[in-house]
């Protein structure tokens, strides 16, 4: 603590006031967890995280579950739990991106109330995909002003994007993540086996995050993608070799350019690729077009940006595309309209303090940022974009 004395000096009269400056560091450490099989019961990861053995008899468990995923995979979870020698209580919750708003964080907060949660050894686990984590992870920074809590994710986005930051969040009224906050988890629990039953689309849209950390920062994982993109799909990204060595560097990837700003005291970041437009487009459209699809939608706005300035060769432009159509996602929308664009972004300059900060490939694997992007350059993209959806041919 710094003191410093200030002198006021007026007409009338002569003070001293102090003034104190206080600095905290308050540090931050988390573990992001290749865990697969997780609910086997010879799996002691879980079983591990948060407690000690001379306490875990007597701890409580509070764990919040995907309504679907509980349909899915209630049996051996369940079956897990009873081995528990505390007590423990599964809630399923019912989320979507139209349903993850403040009410559904004050619904958490109250079976927080109503189970008791501890202040600190009774880790609150999340299990579902990002909606899930994100609404969990923000009841658990408020419940007592923070209680420890574990993400499990079942989704490849949740695998590769929402588990492994800091991030938490609701939406607020249409605006996606409008309120939030930065609380770890005391560690995020990664299980592929979970996507052997995940839908395709979905499958298809924690690729969209997988394909954007190949494209601003990670040309061997692109070529790899684009080499095997049939094989991968068709896996799941659940059992092969390459599945995991494609999902390890996503991980990999995304924690390097997390891990020196958790805290997003620099607002140029590389993983807001595909994150400029996205989320108008995908409050625009809640109940039809999902987050990873939203990202394809504004990398590919993006990569044609820099295409047209000349900022990025055309042939790996076309390559960047063809990919994103290969994977099966959508390369553009009925969302991208102009007045859409306008409010895009207008929204990021003020999220990004009064920049753009807008991400943008200059070649496979490397990234730059643009600060004067305009709505018609954008909507130029868009057009090219849609005469290229008309033409293709899926193999």
């Amino acid at each position: 603590m710094e003191v410093l004395s200030n002198d006021h000096s007026h007409a009338d009269n002569h003070t001293t006031c102090q003034q104190w400056i206080i600095k905290g560091c308050r540090p931050v450490e988390y573990s992001v967890i290749e865990a697969p099989f997780l609910f086997d019961s010879t799996n002691i990861k879980l079983a591990v995280c948060g407690s000690s053995v001379s306490t875990m008899a007597c701890e409580k468990r509070l764990i919040f579950i995907d309504s679907q995923v509980l349909t899915l995979h209630g049996a051996r979870i369940r079956q897990f739990f009873s081995a528990f020698p505390g007590n423990y209580l599964i809630v399923p919750i019912h989320i979507t991106e139209r349903l993850k708003d403040y009410s559904m964080v004050e619904h958490i907060l109250q079976q927080m109330v109503d189970f008791g949660v501890s202040r600190k050894d009774e880790p609150v686990i999340a299990i579902g995909g990002g909606c899930l984590m994100d609404v969990v992870g923000m009841a658990a920074s408020l419940y007592r002003r923070g209680v420890p809590y574990i993400r499990i994710p079942t989704t490849l986005l949740g695998i590769v994007d929402a588990a492994v930051g800091v991030k938490t969040g609701s939406n607020f009224g249409p605006h996606k993540n409008r309120i939030g906050s930065y609380y770890a988890p005391i560690c995020a629990l990664l299980d592929t086996s979970f996507l052997e039953t995940l839908p395709p689309r979905h499958i298809k849209n924690g690729m969209a995050e997988i394909l954007k950390m190949a494209i601003i920062a990670d040309h061997a994982l692109f070529t790899i993608i684009e080499m095997n993109v049939e094989h991968l799909m068709a896996d799941r990204l659940s059992q092969s070799a390459r599945s995991l060595e494609v999902v390890r560097s996503a991980v990999d990837g995304m924690l390097k350019e997390l891990e020196p700003n958790l805290w997003e005291s620099d607002l140029q970041r590389l993983v807001d690729f595909g994150h400029t437009l996205s989320p108008v487009f995908e409050m625009k459209a809640v109940d039809t077009l999902l987050h990873g699809e939203a990202v394809a939608v504004d990398m590919c706005i993006s990569t044609l940006v820099a295409m047209n300035r000349k900022l990025l060769d055309s042939r790996q432009a076309s390559r960047i595309i063809e990919l994103t159509q290969k994977i099966g996602l959508p390369i553009i929308h009925p969302t991208c309209t102009s007045s859409n664009i306008d409010q895009a972004l207008a929204e990021i300059v003020k999220h990004r303090d009064g920049l753009q900060r807008m991400p943008v490939p200059i070649a496979i694997g490397r990234a730059a940022f643009l600060h004067d992007v305009t709505a018609q350059e954008c909507i130029r993209a868009c057009e090219q974009l849609r005469s290229i959806a008309q033409h293709y041919s899926p193999a």
